[in-house]
């Protein structure tokens, strides 16, 4: 007889389990014995942190949703963020304004029965735990631990046929407790809407636990949590990006790939956290190992002749050392990139060389005063523009890393009510939303239907993150000449979310920016200047003194009348707003007194 034993892994979260693991790394370099399990729980900053909303990067906390309910709740203690996690869920999800209102005001919190006290006082009167539900069918309807297990589970699996059968055995037991039929029928639907989404608490907790620890670092070791964070997500680009962003937020630089300073993986120092060499198209883990423990071992390169003698190898080829020149990993080296580009035949011809030369030594007598001479230098060259540089990088790393095209209609676009991309990709209230969104095209696919009519697919990014742009065959036909590579358009669109795929955008029309875009400056805008008066009543004494200079004054600046009387404000009538002048004040702070006249600027 053959026994099959089979284990079931739960996946999720051991990303971030690996980031935590190479944060305390990181850390360790200064601080030998850190480790996160010994971190103080409920830390005031890490706290304050999460209700601030700058939850990006927290696992379980990203989701703005998640980040405007931290928000709102403003979470005291690792309880608070367990709990969080298991209200944000369909069914307890409604009782969200609820237990927040009830946190604030606990002397709101009302009770169907004094039996839920003891289970609900601690969720503030709220069904948040799987745990709670099989308490309550103990305490108020006498079931025992086995039996309110059976119910939990019916909930959770929504068997309704079981769930409808136990219904009567539940209000049954309840009514024997002295708890009112409809008081339990009421306690049992509630149960029910709730429990088929509900999380058990030892799973919330360890969700809870290990968001709060990846909080905690990001609170108070960023650069080392924002380096390992970033390393684990660098197929992703988006993501990148977002974190890209955050660190901007938290004032830590980015830099690029470096030989002399990059590791294989996000590394952190000094100046800020710096890209790896890993991060480079067509360089090998061996070849970049040989980078750096070669660094290691003879110290930093000096040119970019020694760098490639003294890593020349099979491994070492052509595309290789372009597109480390091209990432801009080679900057440290020499002048410009132009340079290296042009000089990379002459420099592998005398590398290569040397590398025989070396390798035959004095055994072989071909190579006899074939040495060649340390002292090459390349002819200067001047850079290339921005743009090329920017496009450069791209090609060779997958992504924009010392500026990028677009930040140059960054300002058009924001002044012209564009989207930033990353705004759509993670929300799906938008779906069906039209939105316009400037952004440079770094893509275009187009195939023939079975219909016969053209789709065409179009990646669209600017300095947020990518999206793909689908356009059917009508607007193709009027835009396609539009369609190219590097091109900045504004498109016009349908935002499409599907559970199945990414978030897409339907094309409506596209056009191309006006030719002020690039480097646009956008106007200031008039500060809005409003006068708040504050007077005893509408019909008053000191009203009927400041009405005449009020609408003699024949201004634009509006006026508002506090009441004292009624605690409201009222717009004063158009007639009766003023020229803003200091003539014009002073004779209402003559009249109603300096602290009751109030000039307002936005």
């Amino acid at each position: 007889m053959l026994t099959v034993f089979v284990t079931y892994f739960y996946f999720l979260g051991l990303r971030n389990l690996t980031v935590i693991r190479d944060t305390e790394n990181e850390i360790r370099k200064k601080e030998k014995d850190f480790s996160v399990e010994n971190i103080p729980l409920n830390d005031k900053e890490t706290l304050e942190m999460m209700g601030k909303g700058y939850t990006s990067g927290v696992f379980q906390y990203e989701s703005d949703g998640m980040t405007n309910v931290v928000k709102t709740f403003k979470p005291e203690n690792v309880e608070d963020l367990i709990a969080i996690l298991s209200l944000y869920r369909p069914g307890p999800m409604d009782s969200i304004p609820t237990y927040i209102h009830n946190r604030f005001h606990p002397e709101d919190i009302h009770y169907d029965t004094p039996l839920l006290k003891n289970i609900l006082d601690i969720t503030y009167g709220c069904i948040v735990y799987q745990e709670q539900v099989m308490q309550i069918c103990r305490d108020l309807a006498g079931y025992s631990l086995g039996r309110a297990d059976i119910v939990r589970r019916a909930m959770s699996k929504k068997k309704h046929s079981v769930m409808e059968a136990e219904r009567e055995v539940f209000v049954s037991g309840c009514i024997k407790n002295n708890i009112e039929k409809q008081v339990a029928e009421k306690i049992f639907d509630h149960m029910a809407a709730f429990s088929s989404y509900a999380f058990n608490k030892s799973h919330a907790a360890a969700y809870g636990y290990l968001a709060y620890q990846t909080a905690y670092l990001k609170c108070h070791y960023p650069k080392e949590y924002m380096a390992s964070l970033m390393t684990s997500v660098m197929e992703n680009q988006d993501k990148v990006l977002e974190y890209i962003d955050e660190c901007q937020r938290l004032s830590i630089d980015i830099l690029p790939p470096c030989v002399n300073e990059s590791e294989e993986y996000m590394s952190v120092g000094e100046k800020g956290i710096r890209f790896g060499l890993l991060l480079i198209k067509n360089l090998g883990r061996t070849m970049v190992r040989k980078i750096i423990d070669e660094r290691t071992l003879n110290g930093k390169y000096s040119s970019m002749y020694d760098f490639c003698t003294r890593n020349f190898s099979r491994e070492f080829n052509r595309r290789a050392l372009e597109n480390l020149i091209k990432s801009g990993a080679m900057d440290s080296l020499e002048q410009t990139r132009r340079m290296m580009l042009f000089g990379i035949d002459s420099v592998l011809s005398i590398a290569e060389s040397k590398s025989r030369f070396e390798m035959g030594g004095q055994m072989d007598l071909f190579s006899v005063g074939e040495e060649v001479s340390n002292d090459f230098s390349l002819p200067f060259k001047e850079e290339m523009k921005s743009s090329e540089l920017y496009a450069l990088e791209k090609e060779a790393t997958g992504m924009y890393l010392t500026g990028h095209p677009m930040k140059e209609y960054s300002s058009y676009a924001s002044f012209s009510g564009a989207v930033p991309i990353r705004e759509l990709l993670y929300n799906e209230e938008n779906d069906g939303k039209r939105v316009n969104v400037v952004a440079l095209i770094s893509e275009v696919s187009v195939k023939q239907l079975k219909s016969g009519q053209m789709l065409c697919t179009i990646s669209a990014e600017d300095m947020t993150g990518s999206i793909n742009v689908i356009c059917f065959s009508k607007p193709y036909a009027l835009y396609q000449n539009l369609f190219s590579v590097s091109k900045i358009l504004r498109f016009t669109c349908k935002v499409s979310v599907r559970e199945d795929r990414p978030v897409e955008l339907i094309l409506e029309r596209v056009e191309e920016l006006p030719k002020f875009a690039q480097n646009f400056v956008a106007p200031k805008k008039e500060k809005e200047i409003k006068i708040y008066i504050k007077v005893d009543f509408m019909d008053g004494a000191k009203m009927k003194s400041v009405s005449p200079i009020l609408e003699e004054s024949d201004g634009k600046t509006p006026v508002y009348i506090y009441c004292e009387n009624d605690k409201k404000s009222y717009l004063a009538p158009e007639k009766m707003w003023v020229e803003n002048s200091d003539e014009i004040i002073i004779k209402l702070k003559n009249i109603l007194g300096k602290e009751n006249v109030k000039i307002v600027e936005k």
